[in-house]
């Protein structure tokens, strides 16, 4: 009996404890949340973006847009690239936003949203878009082929594609 009671109060010290220690996911900066999403520095300039912030980039305003999914191979690898790129070019704001989110694929923000973007229907993610005064200067989409694979060399061809990209915005 003593065993019983003694691991209940043990248990509840440690939930005591942890619970002090660790953030509530609505305490986390943008900058948190997507480095425990995407794996990369807490230091870094992505802040969540909903469809409707999407949506007034393209009324005149400026600004490097990453559309990505998480659960992608490809889109943590192209955050991380880019993670870096924006380091090294001291980018302080990236809008994120994750279209798979969307649940209703057939609404009209979502159909305004595919216009604005020129996304079609074979496009993978991720997508890096370059919005200034409201239009597209350029895109990276770094297209998944079989005969590329996640690895040095890919890191550094995205890595000046990026850059490219990103000298059109600075």
């Amino acid at each position: 009996m003593r065993k019983v009671v003694g691991l209940i109060v043990l248990c509840c010290i440690l939930c005591l404890v942890s619970g002090c220690s660790v953030k509530k996911t609505e305490e986390l900066t943008d900058a948190e949340m997507f480095a425990n999403e995407y794996s990369v520095s807490e230091e870094n300039p992505f802040q969540y973006a909903t469809i409707d912030d999407v949506l007034e980039l393209f009324e005149n305003k400026s600004g490097i847009l990453f559309l990505g999914d998480s659960d992608s191979e490809w889109s943590t690898f192209g955050a991380k690239v880019l993670n870096r790129v924006l380091k090294e070019e001291k980018i302080s704001e990236v809008y994120y936003f994750n279209p798979e989110t969307i649940k209703n694929k057939k609404s009209k923000k979502y159909q305004e949203f595919v216009d604005k973007l020129q996304l079609k229907e074979n496009d993978s993610l991720p997508i890096v878009y370059v919005i200034s005064d409201g239009k597209v200067l350029g895109s990276v989409d770094f297209s998944i082929h079989e005969d590329i694979s996640v690895d040095e060399k890919s890191a550094e061809q995205l890595e000046q594609e990026y850059l490219d990209l990103l000298s059109q915005y600075i």
